[in-house]
């Protein structure tokens, strides 16, 4: 008979549903998934003998805590890391928008513009609008414009703006409670020939991302921690009601 070994290195695809309801989504890729438990320990001296030491040890659960690195910043994962609510944005046109205008200042638009449409933009000093010129008066950029030391505008006049916004999502940060979500993590093995592992935690809440990086060298990451809560549907001798994990023999 052959030896069997244990050995392992895990790949696999991480699903959150929220406890609310609905499907058990992909989050996509993920380069960490890690469960943990403290304990609390309760010990009985051992009064007996000289030099003492420890005649008995009871350790109950503290905590069972689950921590994963997102790398994809998907709209749904930001709203996770960030507590946050979603808002999705239609493309359409906006017409007349208002700001105060200041040279070589970025005049962030209320909406992402699409710069491959015409943004027009116009000032009111007199009741009569006058068209500004692009590239003379100011410039197109990711957030909106940004003006031009130019003697057709003085700083804090107003401007109006006319362009088209894209479609997008608008992720809110701090707005919610933070939803409960059950994990599934559908894996395998890939130091077994790539047997399947299968691990659903049951009551997930998780803490606000401890890092949120917008430049750098590297891929972004979404890292995340999170409770595991007891799940008190699931009873029965000999069930958890944390977390379940399931190795595959075949």
């Amino acid at each position: 008979m052959a030896l069997q070994t244990y050995s392992y290195l895990g790949k696999g695809k991480i699903y959150l549903r929220s406890t609310s309801g609905g499907g058990a989504m992909p989050i996509g890729n993920c380069s960490a998934l890690n469960l943990s438990v403290e304990t609390n320990s309760v010990s009985q001296p051992n009064y007996q003998v000289a030099g003492g030491g420890v005649a008995n040890e009871l350790q109950r659960v503290a905590s069972v805590s689950l921590a994963m690195t997102m790398l994809e910043f998907r709209p749904k994962n930001l709203q996770i890391a960030l507590r946050g609510t979603i808002a999705a944005v239609t493309a359409a046109a906006v017409a007349d928008e208002r700001h105060e205008a200041y040279a070589d200042g970025l005049v962030a638009f209320d909406h992402v513009p699409d710069k491959g449409e015409t943004i027009t933009v116009t000032l009111d000093p007199d009741g009569t609008p006058e068209v500004l010129t692009l590239n003379t008066d100011y410039q197109i950029a990711g957030a909106g414009i940004v003006m031009l030391d130019s003697e057709n505008y003085l700083d804090g006049d107003e401007i109006g703006v006319a362009y088209t916004k894209v479609a997008g999502d608008v992720i809110e940060a701090m707005t919610g409670s933070g939803d409960e979500y059950e994990l599934i993590f559908d894996g395998l093995n890939e130091a077994e020939t790539d047997k399947a592992v299968i691990i659903r935690v049951y009551r997930v809440k998780w803490s606000p991302t401890s890092g949120l990086g917008f430049i750098g060298d590297d891929f972004g990451e979404l890292p995340l921690e999170g409770s595991v809560l007891v799940d008190s549907t699931k009873v029965g001798a000999g069930i958890s009601q944390y977390f379940k994990a399931t190795f595959a023999n075949e």
